[in-house]
C-alpha cells in the first residue's frame, strides 16, 4: 500500500494485490469503486511526493513509474528495472527514498540496486528493462544462498540510512546509501 505523504488531506492510496493487479482510489468513501491502473501480479508500490510520479510493481521484480490522472489512469509510462537484475522474488521488494523521491532502492536476489535519478528516466511507454542510472552493489550480501527480502529507508536524523533484511535472518545497515 502507498500513500502520498506530502500532501495533507489527499485522500488517494494504491496497492498491489497479488493475482489482482495494482489498485488506485482518491475517495475516502469504502462504497466508491477503485480502479486497476496496473494489472498482473499487483506488487510493491509507491507515491512520489505530491503524486508527481506513481510506481508500480508486478511479478518477479518488474517495475514501472507512470503519470496517472486523478482518476487513476495511467497517462505515460516507463518500465524501470534494471538490466542484468536477477534472483528476484516473486513479490519483489522496492523502495522511493522518503527524503528524495528521486532515488529508489531495490532488492535483486542478493544484490541491493539503487537508482540515481528516476526523473532522468523517460516516460516513452517501453516494455523492456533499462540501464539508465541504476547502480549495483556488488557486496550487498555475505551469506551464501540469501536475498534481500526488505528494504527500509530513515527520512531524517540521519537521511540517507538503508536497511535492508534477508531471508537468512540478518538484518543490515548502509549509511550515506545515496552515494558511492
Amino acid at each position: 500500500v502507498a500513500l502520498d505523504h506530502a500532501t495533507p488531506g489527499n485522500e488517494v492510496v494504491i496497492g498491489g494485490a497479488q493475482d489482482n493487479g495494482s489498485w488506485f482510489t482518491n475517495s475516502g468513501n469504502i462504497n466508491d469503486p477503485w480502479v486497476t491502473p496496473r494489472g498482473g501480479d499487483g506488487s510493491f508500490c509507491a507515491i512520489a511526493d505530491n503524486r508527481t510520479m506513481y510506481y508500480f510493481s508486478i511479478q518477479n521484480g518488474k517495475m514501472m513509474k507512470a503519470n496517472c490522472d486523478n482518476n487513476g489512469t495511467i497517462l505515460d509510462f516507463a518500465r524501470i528495472d534494471p538490466i542484468g537484475g536477477e534472483g528476484y522474488l516473486f513479490i519483489n521488494p522496492f523502495a522511493l527514498d522518503p527524503a528524495n523521491n528521486n532515488k529508489m532502492y531495490l532488492a535483486g536476489g542478493k544484490y541491493l540496486w539503487r537508482n540515481n535519478d528516476l526523473n532522468g528516466v523517460p516516460n516513452i511507454n517501453n516494455w523492456d528493462s533499462i540501464s539508465t542510472n541504476w547502480v549495483q552493489w556488488p557486496d550487498s550480501v555475505p551469506i551464501v544462498n540469501a536475498k534481500i527480502t526488505a528494504i527500509g529507508i530513515s527520512k531524517s536524523n540521519p537521511a540517507n540510512r538503508v536497511y535492508f533484511g534477508t531471508g537468512k535472518k540478518a538484518v543490515y545497515r548502509v549509511d550515506n546509501a545515496d552515494s558511492g
